[in-house]
């Protein structure tokens, strides 16, 4: 994650917008990988980012707090995955009510062979889809975005306790569901 230049943040909220232009080429990377991870479409993660800059750069002047900048923008982004997801049908009302409410990769090492490093990258990635919304986004900000507990409770809302304690639970959840995955493919 990039750290934010708080300079460049203030010169933003006052309307300089080469300053907010140069805030967004330090996170559009983050941002598309974001909604990627949500929308699993190239397109689509594509038009969110264009979104995300617009409701951004309308809202520039009610962030209070610059050093948040990142937090924030990370927020407009999942808001706009969320409302883009509910408009295309792609997310259970179960999985809305829990996001509403609350608002890993590793390279193969010690000699483990390439192909099954994908393998499970692979199992890893569709266990973590299958995760509860909430569950999923706690991950994705912590594994993906580098997000700390407290950014990511910030960003939900909620208090770190639980952001903890999801986290542990998804987790446990990933852990069972890989352990299961190996056990299968020995039989």
């Amino acid at each position: 994650m990039v750290i934010v230049n708080t300079e460049k943040v203030i010169e933003a909220i006052k309307g300089d917008k080469n300053a907010f232009v140069e805030l967004i080429e330090e996170r559009k990377a983050d941002i598309f990988r974001l909604s990627y991870v949500y929308l699993k479409d190239n397109n689509d993660s594509l038009d969110l980012v264009s979104e995300t800059v617009s409701k951004a750069y309308s809202s520039i002047k009610k962030l209070n707090t610059p050093e948040f900048f990142n937090t924030w923008i990370t927020k407009i982004t999942m808001n706009c995955c969320l409302n883009f997801l509910k408009k295309k049908k792609r997310i259970s009302e179960n999985e809305l009510q829990l996001m509403e409410s609350e608002q890993i990769y590793q390279l193969a090492d010690d000699g483990e062979d390439i192909l099954d490093t994908l393998e499970l990258n692979i199992d890893l990635q569709e266990a973590i889809d299958r995760l509860d919304f909430n569950l999923k986004t706690i991950i994705i900000l912590k594994y993906f975005q580098d997000f700390t507990i407290n950014q990511i409770s910030e960003i939900l809302s909620s208090p770190s306790g639980t952001v903890k304690s999801h986290l542990n639970k998804a987790l446990g959840i990933l852990r069972r569901e890989l352990a299961n995955l190996k056990a299968v493919v020995k039989e």
